[in-house]
């Protein structure tokens, strides 16, 4: 095993930097915003840092769209609903979860696993996923490539938000 469940309960702590998974990123939202479903306490959320992968196995069946797996780039609590993982030994968490990426994103692997009615996962689930780990200097290069790679396609979306936004501004000057 390269990885452990990670459990660092919000009780008596009261982390206010709320966090969520959403499409493969994790994501700070506003923990005084009324939207959305709120519990009667943050007490039992669950606090992540830097370096956590998040994943998210719940009603599968139901959300074949959404990535399920997202690496935690800052400290924060995120929702017990969510299971959370951190390395044991020296093996890369950003490595880690590229792999997991790979098998939710490009696979499909999770949409495969699972029973019961709402068809979800638990940890024993992912302990028992075959991994391959290459030696350090292998995990560290294939990170940095993803990374380049995730820089590279930010830089293209807002390229292209800013070119599209050009194209509507264009627009309505034209037919206004």
């Amino acid at each position: 095993m390269i990885a452990n469940k990670h459990s660092v309960s919000n009780h008596n702590i009261h982390n206010q930097n709320l966090l969520s998974l959403s499409y493969g990123k994790i994501k700070r939202k506003d923990i005084s915003s009324d939207k959305g479903l709120l519990p009667a306490s943050f007490d039992t959320y669950q606090i992540v840092k830097d370096g956590v992968i998040v994943m998210r196995f719940t009603d599968l069946q139901n959300d074949q769209k959404s990535l399920r797996v997202g690496l935690a780039k800052e400290e924060g609590i995120i929702s017990p609903a969510y299971v959370c993982i951190s390395m044991k030994d020296t093996t890369k968490s950003a490595f880690l979860y590229q792999e997991l990426h790979y098998y939710d994103a490009v696979l499909k692997q999770f949409y495969k696993m699972g029973d019961g009615m709402r068809q979800t996962l638990s940890y024993t689930d992912i302990e028992a996923m075959p991994l391959a780990i290459p030696n350090p200097r292998e995990q560290q290069d294939i990170v940095d490539f993803y990374d380049e790679l995730d820089s590279y396609i930010t830089k293209c979306e807002t390229k292209l938000f800013k070119t599209r936004t050009m194209k509507q501004s264009l627009l309505q000057k034209m037919f206004a």
